[in-house]
């Protein structure tokens, strides 16, 4: 049994990798020029739900870097058992939407394996997601501990916003009460 669970444990943490802060610190948007203004944030409307058979659950769709924790995760289509079990999941549904869509796109893992070090992160700390050929920079604005059945931060947002989720306590040993909630603003997108 203990064999077993080991191996889940290592399994999931394979979607992470070590990502030095020199490799990051040439993607950080410096010049006023660069940032993102709300005019390049508008685009169509477009709901998850339109999206939601763009890829197969568990399948790769992208990578997370944090270069506070010098992490970077993979990323994967759908929050399920199997997929969490592999890293980072993409949460689909009618009220998210992928990073190009820029509204609100929601990443959920394991605090135990992939998102280790998660409480490290503050606010203003740059996060970048990698989809579809393009960098998009975010910027920490939010931290905040929920109840594990609040869905309140699974929401539509007119505004480009990346949520960031994992269980709370980071230390709790089983299935822990409550979720770690990382809200980030669209900073900047760039051509990978």
């Amino acid at each position: 049994m203990a064999g077993y669970y080991g191996y889940e444990w290592w399994q999931g943490t394979q979607g992470v990798e070590e990502v030095s802060a020199e490799e990051t610190k040439k993607w950080r948007s410096d010049k006023a020029s660069e940032v993102t203004t709300e005019e390049s944030v508008k685009i169509q409307e477009v709901l998850m739900s339109d999206q939601i058979k763009q890829f197969d659950p568990g399948q790769e769709v992208g990578r997370l870097v944090i270069p506070t924790i010098e992490k970077g995760f993979t990323t994967y289509w759908g929050t399920d058992d199997d997929t969490l079990s592999q890293g980072v999941g993409m949460y689909v549904s009618q009220f998210t939407t992928t990073p190009d869509q820029k509204r609100h796109t929601v990443l959920s893992g394991h605090r135990d394996t992939v998102f280790t070090g998660l409480q490290d992160v503050k606010k203003g700390d740059a996060v970048f997601l990698e989809y579809d050929g393009k960098r998009y920079e975010y910027a920490v604005v939010n931290m905040q501990i929920v109840d594990e059945s609040d869905r309140t931060v699974i929401v539509d947002k007119e505004e480009a916003t990346l949520t960031l989720t994992t269980c709370y306590p980071f230390n709790f040993i089983g299935s822990a009460p409550e979720r770690y909630v990382i809200q980030s603003e669209l900073v900047h997108v760039s051509d990978m």
